[in-house]
């Protein structure tokens, strides 16, 4: 193991919770100074604060290693990472594609057209990429 990835794996577990902390304090900010909800922005930095906390103190914890290491550490966190990937994945295509047929059923495409097309591209061309190269 080489230096350099010695120091990244020790500021890791203060970079995953800071960026966790700058993302809920933006949330919060332009929830409250864009749409006048600081009581959503606050509910979201709630979580995010939640989230960093867990991250930061939390890696006692296999899972919260899982979530935090990159790369894995060694197969049986990837292919934990992977299987969490595909049905965070499949979750979202549920609910994108939910989404898009109840704004398709209104003759009102939207947010979840955009997201089902831009799902839906990315997959096509990451499996045309992925199998050229693996």
């Amino acid at each position: 193991m080489t230096q350099h990835h010695d120091a990244t794996a020790k500021s890791k577990p203060v970079l995953i919770p800071l960026t966790g902390v700058v993302l809920g304090v933006t949330m919060f900010l332009i929830s409250w100074l864009a749409a006048d909800a600081p009581g959503v922005g606050l509910v979201m930095l709630g979580i995010m604060l939640g989230y960093a906390a867990l991250m930061r103190f939390g890696q006692r914890f296999e899972s919260v290693q899982v979530l935090s290491q990159d790369p894995p550490l060694d197969e049986r966190h990837a292919l934990i990472q992977l299987h969490a990937l595909r049905a965070a994945y499949f979750a979202v295509l549920g609910v994108a594609l939910i989404g898009f047929f109840w704004e398709i059923s209104l003759g009102e495409p939207g947010a979840f057209t955009l997201i089902a097309a831009v799902g839906g591209a990315t997959h096509i061309l990451a499996t045309v990429i992925l199998r050229r190269r693996l």
